[in-house]
């Protein structure tokens, strides 16, 4: 980067022009030249904008300054390009631009050397010319030497203006048009100094060093200029001033700004102006010139606008008289009567207006009818604004544009912009929605087409946020890249590989990219070798082996045999098989050595698909497998490869000695078999002795042939064994409801009864209310008690009231506790208040503490008030601490006032703290006021920061003076899970005086989520004056589910704020979240519609909701 310093009008963009159009520059950057000129008050977005158009995407949404000089880095990577960077005043707006790749230079041209200092760019500070340098440019303006006779005058006048190029060009051309001598305009200019010292125009009465006196020619030379001007030309100059600075001044804009129906005569005047040195060139668009005013000319253009026509002093020019502001309204005036009905968007192209119509019409004062304007609609339906300025290739400006709506909407707030910022949130979001939406398969699609350049898809796919779209968006999009551009693909490609962590999907990664880049093959085959298990090492050299050229078959041969698990080296041969067949022998043979039998049938069967001659032998190996298991499932897989060989599959199965592997293998083809084969397999089940193997090989038959389903019952029903009865009567259940009945009956006669058992359970949910009799008697004559408990489990939800004291009868006989414990908890939600006592009684007789606590827990909720002080006595009877502590809790809520401090004396008597806190807790809300003080006290003994708070935070309910304390246990407490649960507990009991102290516990929480959750308890308990800290706090979460959360519940007190107070908090919301797409801007506004409906009612819900149907509408 390179930078020219030096005073205003020294000559600094003269000379940097003069370099981009030098021949021997151009070649060095042989893919172009680009400017900028900045200026004070410059519009970066959509001059870089301007650049990335002039580099051939005119597809690329420029939502932010960031994201635009990103997407110029990319696209100008291998380029040689000189960006030129005109009049930069400060580094931010400069560094914008700083965007070139090895091959580019950057030429910035400053008045402020600092900026170069800031930039790190080599500076070449420019002065003023030389007097001989001065002479050669008034030769040159002249177009001939300059004679002896009239040199010393020329030279006088040089000296006098300070040797500036543009004081001297204006003063070349008043003597080359005849108008004025040397010697005349140097006594002009000198009057012109001393009338301006006289009137101490800015500080020139005492302008004495060599700078001031220098911008003071400039000046005189300036004013000389233009008064020597006709009226008609002098007032054309003047109506510039309406413009802003550094704009291209187009012959059809300025046809518009002077009233001229021919722009044949426009294009005149401009010419005249530019002879006369009051214009510069500008870029010529389409063969067209184009000029510029120098800023020193567009300082002086709006003084004449404004000045009076009759001068005040004498000499000054003569102005306009002209107010700014109607300036600017006739201006606009005059581009309203070119539109189609009053429609700014439907205004003609003259390269000028509707780059600056925002601009004019904030200067005019005429705010609402940018707003108007940004809600114009085309005939197509779609926003007006955006389809005129996307067709022109202006996406920044239109962005600029909303971007300077939305501040004017916050400068001058009230209730009733609140829409509007909305709605420019809205168009914000879903621009970004835009960017973010490209499909890799669009994107493909629209550089294979040409639609797009190489360099903007290659752009494009570097800003895929996800890894492996970009990687995938890299491999494709490189079939379409020039050589200069692959580099960049690859490297970028490599990067994204290589930085993932696991070693298979690094692989497989590498794997796809040498697809694309044969180069990459030996690194991925060095990372595939590197994989520790054998298994995904062989699955990576399987998926790499077809991509591999012969060269590195050895070294992959090498690593397959090296596999030390036989199924794994396999798997990898056969993938080799493909590049190599010879190998297919070796790989057979490995196949067939495989020791363990079920992964030998696997490699057999994936031969087989390499060599269908092969599906004999390999029938032949499945049936050679020792196993019969393994071999009926060889066969069974090798039936869906060979359909033909399905008959000799059936044949193999029915060779299995195994019952066991016969009926499976036999199940396993049921499936495949077609109709003329399901009948053999029919005649194979009938004919299997084992009735329970018969059973369950006819119900799979079942599922193809439905008229073996009365066999395939009357087979179960035979089955000797029970506990095969029970499963295929189960089995059975699902397929014939209507055989419920009988298969309650079957269940009923089977003698074992754990199957017994068993089978009812699973038929208990099945079983219909009249069936249920039949089952709990059949439940009852279980001898099992640990069956029996389990049969009367499930029945329990399913029983009628009528039923329940025949099965609380048959649980308290059941003589082991824990089975009797399962059957009376299964029981306790069912029982009626008539059997509670006997209930009760029956949970006390259990001698296991765990089971009775259990027990006791369970029917707790059930108990009326004179069963509870048994039950009371129940608990405390329990010795195990943490079971005893389980019942007090369920009971708490039960209790009478006089059962009170008999349970609390239970509860203090627990020593372990964690669960003496949970009862204390449990009891704080039922506490009578003279129980207070000792439960306190046992609160305040347990050592444990984490049980004390929540012991202390219950209790503070009812003894709101314990809070101080309460919070500093919670404060205490170093896991921040638990901190943040006991403040969400403390929030409601909160009072004002305690609150910021809990959100300064709060806001010191590390974890994201646990500091939402605790500041989404506070939130609506927050003081006013906490507010904006709260709303700070919430901003500080990146994640931005958890930043809605704590938002949302901010929003009753922020919808209480007054509205002055809440709006800088609603702009950095809106911002923060329209920097999202719009369904995240979506989710924000639907959290925050209370605050937004108390501040702007029920007219401001209508204009977000018609704002939301028209950006939904402009932006599908």
């Amino acid at each position: 980067m390179t930078a020219i310093h030096g005073l205003g009008s020294v000559g600094k963009s003269t000379l940097a022009a003069a370099l981009a159009h030098d021949a021997e520059i151009q070649t060095c950057f042989c893919d172009g030249i680009i400017w900028a000129t900045l200026g004070q008050q410059p519009d970066v977005l959509s001059l870089l904008s301007g650049w990335v158009q002039a580099l051939g995407d005119y597809n690329f949404k420029p939502t932010s300054i960031e994201a635009t000089s990103s997407h110029l880095r990319t696209l100008l990577y291998d380029k040689a390009v000189l960006l030129v960077v005109d009049d930069a005043w400060n580094t931010k707006d400069a560094q914008a631009f700083n965007v070139g790749g090895a091959r580019c230079q950057v030429l910035v041209t400053t008045r402020e050397g600092s900026i170069a200092h800031a930039l790190g760019a080599r500076l070449y500070n420019l002065d003023v010319m030389t007097p001989a340098q001065a002479m050669e440019l008034l030769k040159r303006r002249l177009g001939r030497d300059i004679i002896s006779a009239e040199r010393q005058s020329a030279e006088n006048l040089a000296e006098a203006v300070g040797y500036l190029p543009l004081a001297l060009e204006l003063a070349a051309v008043q003597v080359a048009s005849g108008i004025s001598s040397w010697t005349i305009f140097l006594q002009d200019i000198q009057q012109e100094i001393a009338r301006l010292k006289t009137f101490n125009l800015a500080g020139a009465r005492d302008a004495t060093d060599e700078a001031s006196l220098k911008r003071l020619s400039l000046t005189a030379s300036l004013n000389l200029s233009i008064k020597l001007l006709r009226e008609e030309e002098r007032e054309n100059f003047s109506w510039l001033g309406v413009l802003p600075e550094d704009v291209n001044i187009t012959p059809k804009m300025a046809a518009t700004l002077w009233d001229m129906d021919d722009e044949r005569d426009t294009s005149d005047t401009l010419q005249y102006l530019g002879n006369k040195a009051l214009l510069l060139p500008g870029v010529s668009v389409n063969g067209t010139p184009t000029y510029r005013l120098h800023d020193l000319f567009h300082d002086l253009a709006c003084n004449l606008l404004t000045a009076p026509s009759v001068p005040k002093r004498p000499g000054d020019l003569a102005g306009l008289g002209l107010n700014l502001a109607d300036a600017y309204a006739a201006l606009l005036e005059k581009y309203q009567q070119k539109t189609q009905n009053g429609l700014w968007h439907t205004l003609p192209n003259d390269g000028y207006i509707h780059q600056h119509l925002v601009w004019h019409l904030e200067k005019a004062g005429q705010i609402e009818e940018i707003h108007k304007l940004l809600r114009e609609e085309s005939a197509t339906g779609s926003n007006g604004w955006y389809e005129v300025r996307e067709q022109l290739g202006q996406i920044a400006g239109y962005i600029t544009d909303i971007s300077r709506a939305w501040e004017l909407a916050e400068k001058r707030w009230t209730q009733s912009t609140l829409g509007l910022q909305c709605r420019y949130a809205l168009i914000t979001a879903s621009l970004n929605s835009l960017a973010a939406n490209l499909p890799v398969e669009l994107l493909i699609a629209l550089v294979k087409s040409n639609l797009w350049n190489a360099e903007q898809g290659l752009a494009y796919a570097l800003q895929k946020p996800k890894p492996e779209e970009k990687l995938k968006a890299l491999t494709e999009l490189v079939n379409y890249l020039p050589p200069n551009l692959e580099k960049l693909a690859l490297s970028e490609a490599l990067t994204v590989a290589r930085s993932i962590p696991s070693g298979w999907y690094r692989a497989d990664a590498l794997r796809v990219l040498a697809e694309k880049f044969p180069e990459v093959l030996p690194e991925a085959l060095t990372a595939v070798r590197a994989i520790q298990s054998e298994s995904y090492g062989a699955k990576a050299l399987v998926a790499l082996a077809n991509q591999l050229p012969e060269i590195f078959l050895p070294e992959v041969l090498a690593a397959a045999r090296s596999i030390c698990s036989e199924d794994s080296r396999v798997k990898a041969l056969i993938a080799l098989t493909d590049k190599q067949p010879n190998l297919l022998p070796e790989a057979l043979t490995s196949a067939r050595a495989i020791q363990l039998e079920y992964s030998r049938a696997d490699a057999l069967i994936a031969l087989a698909d390499k060599l269908p001659d092969v599906l004999p032998e390999a029938l032949t190996a499945a049936r050679a497998i020792p196993s019969e298991y393994f071999r009926a499932k060889a066969l069974s897989t090798l039936a869906d490869k060979l359909p033909e060989v399905l008959p000799e599959a059936l044949t193999a199965a029915r060779e299995i000695q195994s019952k066991f592997s016969y009926i499976k293998a036999l199940i396993a083809l049921a499936d495949k078999l077609p109709p003329e084969l399901l009948l053999e397999a029919l005649t194979a089940a009938r004919a299997i002795q084992d009735e329970s193997h018969r059973a369950e090989a006819l119900i799979a038959l079942a599922d193809k042939l439905p008229d073996v389903l009365p066999e395939a019952l009357a087979a179960a029903k035979a089955i000797q064994d029970e506990s095969h009865r029970a499963e295929a009567l189960i089995a059975l259940a699902d397929k014939l409801p209507d055989i419920l009945p009988e298969a309650l009956t079957a269940a009923k006669a089977i003698q074992d009864e754990y199957y017994r058992a068993k089978a009812w359970s699973a038929l208990a949910e099945k079983l219909t209310p009249e069936l249920l009799p039949e089952a709990l008697a059949a439940a009852r004559e279980i001898q099992d008690e640990y069956s029996r408990a389990n049969v009367l489990s499930a029945l329990a939800n399913k029983l009628p009231l009528e039923l329940l004291p025949e099965a609380l009868a048959a649980a308290r006989a059941i003589q082991d506790e824990y089975s009797r414990a399962n059957a009376l908890s299964a029981l306790a939600e069912k029982l009626t208040p008539e059997l509670l006592p006997e209930a009760l009684a029956a949970a006390r007789a259990i001698q296991d503490e765990s089971s009775r606590a259990n027990v006791l827990s369970a029917l707790a909720e059930k108990l009326t008030p004179e069963l509870l002080p048994e039950a009371l006595a129940a608990a405390r009877a329990i010795q195990d601490e943490s079971s005893r502590a389980n019942v007090l809790s369920a009971l708490a809520e039960k209790l009478t006032p006089e059962l009170l401090p008999e349970a609390l004396a239970a509860a203090r008597a627990i020593q372990d703290e964690y669960s003496r806190a949970n009862v204390l807790s449990a009891l704080a809300e039922k506490l009578t006021p003279e129980l207070l003080p000792e439960a306190l006290a046992a609160a305040r003994a347990i050592q444990d920061e984490y049980s004390r708070a929540n012991a202390l935070s219950a209790l503070a309910e009812k003894l709101p003076e314990l809070l101080p304390e309460a919070l500093a246990a919670a404060r205490a407490i170093q896991d921040e899970y638990s901190r943040a649960n006991v403040l969400s507990a403390l929030a409601d009991k909160l009072p004002p005086e305690l609150l910021p102290e809990a959100f300064a516990v709060a806001r010191e929480i590390q974890d994201e989520y646990h500091r939402a959750n605790a500041l989404s308890a506070l939130a609506d308990k927050l003081p006013p004056e906490l507010l904006p800290e709260a709303f700070a706090a919430a901003k500080s979460i990146q994640d931005e589910y958890y930043y809605l959360s704590v938002l949302s519940a901010l929003t009753e007190d922020l919808s209480q704020m007054p509205f002055a107070d809440f709006f800088p908090f609603w702009q950095d919301i809106l911002h923060k979240l329209c920097l999202k797409t719009r369904p995240n801007l979506l989710q924000g506004v639907k959290q925050l519609f209370p605050v937004i409906f108390a501040l702007g009612g029920e007219a401001v819900t209508v204009e977000i909701a018609r704002a939301i149907q028209d950006v939904a509408r402009w932006w599908r």
